[in-house]
This record gives C-alpha cells, sequence and structure tokens, in this order.
C-alpha cells in the first residue's frame, strides 16, 4: 500500500467556455463550434461522409463477393465496418444514418487485408483449456450466424434495409441453412450470393430455394444451369421474380420456343449470358407473332453458341429501341465470322464495348467485298483472333486478320474508339509503319523498307500482297485491292489509341499508346511504357538489379516523333549501345539485354 503514500500534485488547466454555451461544453476539451456543426448536419450529408467511411456498403452490382472484392482495391472492409460501427454510437441521430448503410450492402469477408489479421490468426490459434485439438474457427462462417441472429431477433427494421448480401464461396456452400434463415427475414433482397446447387436443381437446396422464392420477389439476378429446365420454365407464369435484369443460362436442353417465351415474358431484363447452349441459334431472334417480343436489352455475352451467326443478329437488331439500348456485345466462339462484324456495327448505333475471341483455320476472306469496320459510337474493342493450326502457320493464317482490323483503323471508320484489345505483339508498331509519308519518288516496295528505321524482323512490312493497305481512288471507304502501280495513300488515326498486346505465348497485356501525327507529312509515334502487372513493380525482380534498386533510365527524342528510354550508369550519364569498359555484373545496362 505504499502507493498511497505518493502523493502527486497535479494541475489541470480550466477549460475556459463561454458564459452563453456552457450546457454545449464537450467533456474531452472539443470546440463548442464545431459540436454546434455537427449536430446540425443534414441526414443526407451524414450518409454521404460515412459512405466514405466505408465505400463498400455503395456496392450495389450484382457480382460475387470474389469479383466485388478485387474492384474496392487494397482497403480493408472489416476495418471500414468497424469504423463505421463506432460511428452509429455517438449519438442516436448518428446511429439512424449510419445503420442505413451498414445494413444496405453487406459483404462477409473470412480475413482482415492489413496488418491486423497476423494478430488475430495468433490469437484464433490458441486452444481452449477444455479442449486443446479444437480446430481454428471459421471466422467467415461465424460471422453469417451472428448476422442471422441479428437480423432474427431484429426490434429496429434492420432487415428491411438489406438489399446486397455476398458471402465466400465456401461460406455460401457449407452453411445453407444459416443462409436460409438470413433471407427469411429480409424481403427486399436484390442480390444473394446462392449455391451451385441452387442453380441446377440439387436437392440439398430446396429449403434455401422455397424461401429465396416466396420472401425474395424482387430478386435481380439469377443463374440456370443443365437439370434447371423445369425451374427455367416456372418464370413464364409471371408469378416469381418478375423482375429479373440480370440472366446467365449455361448448358440448358429445352425447346427453344418455350426458352423464347420465358425471355419475353421479363420486360426488366437488360443483360442475357448464353454459355455452352447449341440449341441458341439464329431462329429464336426472328420476329414472330406467336412468341412474345424480345426485351430491348443492353448487355449481351455469348460463350460457346456455334449456331448464332451475324444474321440472327442483324435480325434482333431490327427495332429501333433495340439498337438504341444494346451497349455491351460479347462474342466468344460463336458463329459469328470477324468479316461479318461490320454488318452488325452497321445496325448498332449504340454499341460501346465490342469483343469477338475466335480460332480461325483458314485466311480473312480477301475475294469478297468486305466493308470496313464503321462505328462512331465504339470505344472498347476486344479484337483476339488466334489460330487452330500449328505454330508454323500462325503468321500466315492471322496476318490478314488484323490487316483487315489496321485498315478500318487508318481509315478513320472507329474515330471514338479509345482503347483496343488485340494478341498480335506487333500491332502497335505496325500502325506508325503504315502512316509514313509518301516519298517524294515512285512509290515501290523495297523503296519502303529501306526508309523506314522502324523496320525489324519482326514488325510487319508495308507490303502490296496486303489488300487492306489503302482504299482505292474512286472509293475512299471501299476495301479493293490496290493497283501495285499506284501511289501509297496518305492514312492516319484520327486521335490517339491505347493498344494492349499479347502475344501467343504471353499472359500479361502490353501497353502501347499511339498518337497520330500533328502535323501533315509527320510521322506518328507510339511510347511502350512497362508491361501491365497486377502486382506492382515492386514484385517484379526483373525490374530490379542484385541489389534491390529499380532500374534507372531516361526518355529521349527517337528523331521520328516518338521516344526512347535509355538506361543510365550510377553517375545519371546515358550508356551507349556498345557498352562500356569496365562495367560491373548487375548494372542497370545488364537488365536490358
Amino acid at each position: 500500500m505504499k502507493w498511497f503514500k505518493r502523493k502527486k500534485s497535479r494541475t489541470f488547466e480550466p477549460i475556459e467556455v463561454p458564459p452563453g454555451n456552457r450546457s454545449l461544453a464537450p467533456p474531452h476539451g472539443t470546440p463548442p463550434v464545431s459540436a454546434q456543426l455537427l449536430a446540425k448536419l443534414p441526414g443526407p450529408l451524414l450518409e454521404r461522409i460515412f459512405s466514405f467511411v466505408c465505400p463498400h456498403t455503395q456496392d450495389e452490382t450484382y457480382e460475387s463477393c470474389e469479383q466485388s472484392a478485387l474492384e474496392v482495391g487494397d482497403t480493408c472492409m472489416l476495418c471500414d465496418l468497424r469504423d463505421l460501427a463506432h460511428c452509429a454510437q455517438v449519438s442516436r441521430k448518428w446511429r439512424v444514418h449510419a445503420t442505413k448503410l451498414l445494413y444496405h450492402s453487406i459483404r462477409i469477408d473470412a480475413v482482415h487485408y492489413c496488418d491486423l489479421e497476423d494478430v488475430l490468426a495468433e490469437r484464433r490459434k490458441r486452444r481452449s483449456h477444455f479442449n486443446r485439438n479444437a480446430e481454428p474457427e471459421d471466422t467467415a462462417q461465424a460471422r453469417l450466424k451472428l448476422l442471422s441472429r441479428t437480423l432474427g431477433e431484429d426490434q429496429g427494421g434492420f432487415a428491411l434495409k438489406v438489399q446486397f448480401l455476398k458471402t465466400p464461396y465456401m461460406t455460401r456452400e457449407t452453411c445453407k441453412p444459416d443462409l436460409a434463415r438470413t433471407v427469411h427475414v429480409t424481403p427486399n433482397l436484390r442480390y444473394v450470393d446462392l449455391p451451385e446447387g441452387l442453380f441446377t436443381d440439387d436437392p440439398s437446396c430446396n429449403t434455401l430455394k422455397q424461401e429465396a422464392q416466396r420472401r425474395c420477389p424482387d430478386l435481380r439476378k439469377m443463374c440456370y444451369m443443365g437439370g434447371a429446365e423445369r425451374s427455367l420454365e416456372m418464370l413464364m407464369n409471371g408469378n416469381i421474380w418478375t423482375n429479373l435484369e440480370v440472366l446467365e443460362l449455361s448448358k440448358l436442353n429445352m425447346d427453344p420456343t418455350i426458352l423464347r417465351s420465358v425471355l419475353g415474358s421479363l420486360p426488366h431484363l437488360r443483360a442475357l449470358k448464353i454459355t455452352d447452349m447449341k440449341a441458341f441459334d439464329d431462329d429464336l431472334f426472328r420476329p414472330s407473332e406467336r412468341l412474345p417480343p424480345w426485351p430491348p436489352l443492353t448487355e449481351l455475352i455469348f460463350e460457346n453458341t456455334p449456331n448464332l451467326t451475324a444474321e440472327g443478329l442483324v435480325a434482333y437488331l431490327f427495332r429501333s429501341d433495340i439498337q438504341e439500348s444494346l451497349t455491351t456485345l460479347s462474342l466468344t466462339t460463336t458463329g459469328v465470322h470477324p468479316s461479318t462484324l461490320h454488318q452488325i456495327l452497321a445496325v448498332a448505333p449504340a454499341l460501346q464495348h465490342l469483343s469477338i475471341t475466335e480460332s480461325v483455320s483458314t485466311s480473312f476472306p480477301a475475294n469478297r467485298n468486305v466493308q470496313p469496320l464503321n462505328s462512331a459510337s465504339l470505344k472498347i474493342f476486344h479484337y483476339e483472333i488466334t489460330s487452330v493450326t500449328s505454330a508454323n502457320t500462325y503468321a500466315s493464317v492471322i496476318a490478314s486478320y488484323y490487316d483487315y482490323l489496321r485498315s478500318s483503323l487508318l481509315s478513320g471508320g472507329l474515330p471514338r474508339l479509345n482503347e483496343l484489345y488485340v494478341r498480335d505483339s506487333d500491332f502497335a508498331d505496325s500502325l506508325i509503319d503504315l502512316t509514313l509519308p509518301p516519298p517524294p519518288f515512285g512509290h515501290s516496295p523495297s523503296a519502303s523498307q529501306d526508309r523506314n528505321p522502324f523496320h525489324n524482323q519482326t514488325s510487319r512490312p508495308l507490303s502490296s500482297n496486303n489488300p487492306f493497305l489503302s482504299p482505292s481512288p474512286n472509293s475512299p471507304q471501299s476495301l479493293s485491292p490496290r493497283s501495285p502501280h499506284s501511289p501509297l495513300t496518305p492514312l492516319g488515326l484520327p486521335s490517339s489509341l491505347s493498344v494492349y498486346s499479347k502475344g501467343i505465348e504471353e499472359m500479361e497485356w502490353n501497353f502501347s499508346r499511339v498518337q497520330p501525327p500533328t502535323l501533315p507529312g509527320r510521322r506518328g509515334s507510339a511510347t511502350a511504357p512497362r508491361p501491365v502487372s497486377s502486382y506492382g513493380l515492386e514484385n517484379l525482380r526483373a525490374w530490379k538489379d542484385e541489389r534491390g534498386n529499380v532500374r534507372k533510365s531516361v526518355v529521349v527524342g527517337n528523331g521520328f516523333g516518338g521516344y526512347l528510354a535509355v538506361p543510365v550508369d550510377d553517375g545519371g550519364r546515358p550508356s551507349s549501345s556498345a557498352g562500356e569498359k569496365g562495367k560491373k555484373r548487375g548494372s542497370s545496362y545488364d537488365m536490358f539485354r
């Protein structure tokens, strides 16, 4: 009890409070003016501030828990959720507005994406005194149980605020009873991560499916796979899920007329994804008096549907309301040939994102009068053409397809295109090669190669064998073969273009920005930064030396309108291409070799 004898005089400085505001003085010395301003903040402004405290509460996408976690970035959702819960404990007014965000969009994560996870993982390893062999607790499963209990015992209307519920894959596959109890008390639910067995009419998911059909009539996204044909047919009655906006169909085997009736009975449908369905053909798009009309969709995604051709899509885009609504079209392994893309673009004036992924075995049909690609609205274009033959004939088969794309770009048919994805590693360089100004003398292929300073073994030279290089004098937009005696017509890009290229054996996309020539008679330029990586430069050994230092370079002009990154030594002076004597192993120059 010696501490009783230790008496130290502690002096506290009094807080000066104006006489008229003594009742508003906070206990911890917060300025009274701030307290008054916080008390007068309106509710919508508070909710806006709380949305920055926990950003994931604004997630209203129909993506799964795994996909939505990638879009958030490097933030820790659980720590943000804890901070928002602390805000709800400040006052009654803050509690009302903070709980609107807490229970609007719920995402259950298994771990903390911060340093706190290391501390919590060590605590979970400690066994109980009664059972030292117990397994560590499944945190995601425990959080789902607590959420189900909180919403079940709800007295403040929290369950009515839940509209989005996202859970990890293993949690929704192993905790079906807890998920069914949660769905039972959330009638305003719009999206929920469901186990895959529910999409295939697995008997183990019957209870969860009945609860979703009876208690959640406002669901906006659903998926049907092989074995769920009868459940899909129930949508024609209009008794369940009439507000569906996104629908995914995969490996279904059913009558095409029934499928058309189901799709026509969903008036709010805006996105449709078809995967691995040979029964989906052009007849489903043809107008019919006996079947309901197609709803005007915004997104159409087809994967492995070989019986769908460009004629069927043109028939679907016959109506003007559909032409104005369709903005995204993705074609992967379908019957739509790249030479028929111009037919689809001609009847899709609002299309902004087009993707085609095909494996071809023959060259581009140059004997046909194929029109170039023309679209005044297209902004993102995935043109991924690969070969199904051996590697020896890869270049000869694929080159004609990219020549067709190159001619469409240089003719100005895609003026608003911003991003282009191709499976040709030399595509960006070839765009610069084809924008060379015409020589003052008669044109010949050999002279063009000699005067082209960027010509090498990998870039595609300017050749007269390509029928898509320049338009004919009579028709500027046609793709008729050019006469070998005609001069080279000056072509160019209408604006800058971001080109993402990837070779046949590459895993990541390489980024290059192609700039059009600024003045007539000048050459365009292409800047090629470092390869795009999702892990960052700090995890790439190729960009560092043995001591862990990032390589250094100086960007200088190359004399032709472009730029070139030249490595520098420790002194900061650019090194020559022939090297220098006495240069040590592991220097910045060796990393370019």
